[in-house]
C-alpha cells in the first residue's frame, strides 16, 4: 500500500490542512484503470485526530485485503459541522476535499463506490454525510456513535466533552443545533423517491453511547432504511473499533456494485 500524509491550503477553511491517504499498490491501481475504485472516507472522534486510525488499528492491512482507497481528514473538535463561530468543516469534507482527492490522487468521485465511516463523533459525522449528501456516498459505517448529541447539548456539557463556551462556538450561543444536524428528523422525512444509503452501525454493549446507537437503529428500522446493527461486549476503545472496522468493510464490500 502507498501511505501519504498530504498537506495543502484549504480555500474553504482558510487554513493549511492535513489529510492521510492510503492507496492500493500500483499494479492494483493499473488493474482498476477504467473501473471504479472503492473509496472510504474515514472520520476521527472528538478526542483524537486523523492519525489514530493508522496508529491504533490494522487499517493498512484491511485496505490491502479489500483493495480500498482510504481518505482520513482532520476536522478538530468541529463535530463535522459548519461551525457557528469557526470554519465550515462539513462543506470542506463534502465539497472541497473530494475535488482535491480527484485532482491530486486520481481518486474518482464515484458515489456508487464511495462510503464514509467513523467512530464516536466521527460516527455521527459519517451518518450525517450519508443522510445529507446521498449524492456523494453509497453508505456509512458508524461505530460507537454520538448520535443525537448536538440536539441534546447538555449531554456533551454535563459529561465534560465540551465547555458551554466551546460548544457555543460549534452550534451557536443559544445551543440550538442546525436542522442539518438533526439526523433523526432527516430519517423521518426522507423523500419517498430518494435512494436510501446502506448503513452499518456497531457499538459495544458496555459503551456509554450504546443507548444512542440502539435508539438510532430503532428509528432507522422504523423508517425502512437498509441498516445492519450489531453489538457485542466492548467499551469505547480501539480494541472494539478495530474489529468493527473490518466488519463494516465486509458489509459494505459485499453490497457495493462491482
Amino acid at each position: 500500500m502507498a501511505f501519504t500524509e498530504f498537506h495543502y491550503y484549504s480555500e474553504t477553511l482558510e487554513i493549511d490542512v492535513s489529510v492521510n491517504v492510503i492507496l492500493p499498490e500500483t499494479r492494483v491501481m493499473a488493474q482498476q484503470e477504467g473501473k471504479p475504485l472503492p473509496t472510504l472516507y474515514l472520520l476521527h472522534g472528538l478526542s483524537d485526530d486523523h492519525t489514530h486510525w493508522v496508529r491504533q488499528t490494522r487499517l493498512e492491512f484491511y485496505a490491502r485485503k479489500y483493495r480500498l482507497a482510504i481518505i482520513m481528514p482532520c476536522v478538530n473538535r468541529s463535530f463535522y459541522t459548519d461551525m457557528a463561530h469557526g470554519p465550515r468543516f462539513f462543506t470542506y469534507l463534502t465539497e472541497e476535499l473530494p475535488e482535491i482527492m480527484q485532482a491530486m490522487f486520481k481518486i474518482p468521485a464515484d458515489p456508487a463506490h464511495t462510503y464514509v465511516g467513523g467512530l464516536s463523533m466521527g460516527g455521527y459525522g459519517a451518518l450525517k454525510c450519508a443522510l445529507q449528501r446521498p449524492d456523494l456516498y453509497a453508505g456509512a459505517m458508524c461505530f460507537s456513535s454520538g448520535f443525537f448529541t448536538l440536539n441534546r447539548p447538555n449531554l456533551l456539557i454535563e459529561n465534560g466533552y465540551y465547555s458551554r463556551e466551546e460548544l457555543q462556538g460549534v452550534i451557536g450561543a443559544d445551543l440550538q443545533a442546525d436542522p442539518l444536524d438533526d439526523l433523526a428528523a432527516r430519517v423521518r422525512t426522507w423523500p419517498k423517491d430518494q435512494k436510501k444509503p446502506l448503513l452499518y452501525l456497531a457499538c459495544g454493549t458496555e459503551d456509554p453511547l450504546h443507548p444512542l446507537s440502539t435508539e438510532m437503529n430503532a428509528i432507522l428500522q422504523e423508517n425502512h432504511f437498509d441498516v445492519c446493527y450489531q453489538d457485542w461486549p466492548g467499551i469505547h476503545d480501539w480494541r472494539f473499533w478495530d474489529v468493527a472496522l473490518e466488519k463494516g468493510m465486509i458489509y459494505m464490500k459485499d453490497r457495493l456494485p462491482e
